[in-house]
């Protein structure tokens, strides 16, 4: 029994990393870009959260546009569900399938705001971080 969970449970964290590293996208030459979209919070603020004022499109399923090095649209995705963080940011899950891996760069844009420009190995790392202010 406890070899069956270990095979259920490592094939598990395998599948996790396949997903991640984009090898799980089903296209050839796409990755899934993952990271973190962060609104600045007050001390003492804890559970689900969403943007107000000038962020208030900031929300669970806003939509996140990738763009290339050329400034093309090549995938889009959403915002999963936005949460305090330990440092009182309202924080949104960015997951975006199916970008091609063909650009040396590529910009990230939520909602209406400004778009990020980030590396493809920030891109492909889920090191993508864009802090809103």
């Amino acid at each position: 029994m406890a070899a069956v969970l270990g095979l259920v449970v490592g094939s598990g964290a395998v599948a996790t990393a396949w997903v991640l590293s984009g090898a799980g996208d089903g296209g050839a030459g796409t990755f899934t870009l993952v990271g973190r979209i962060r609104l600045a919070g007050a001390p003492g603020q804890a559970g689900t959260c969403s943007g107000d004022g000038p962020w208030s499109d900031i929300d669970k399923g806003a939509l996140v546009t990738v763009y290339d090095a050329e400034g093309l649209v090549v995938a889009t995705g959403t915002l999963g569900t936005g949460a305090y963080d330990d440092a009182a940011a309202c924080t949104f899950p960015v997951i975006v399938r199916n970008v091609p891996d063909d650009s040396k760069s590529y910009g990230v844009r939520v909602g209406w705001h400004p778009r990020k420009d980030i590396t493809n190995e920030v891109a492909r790392t889920g090191e993508l971080v864009q802090l809103l202010e």
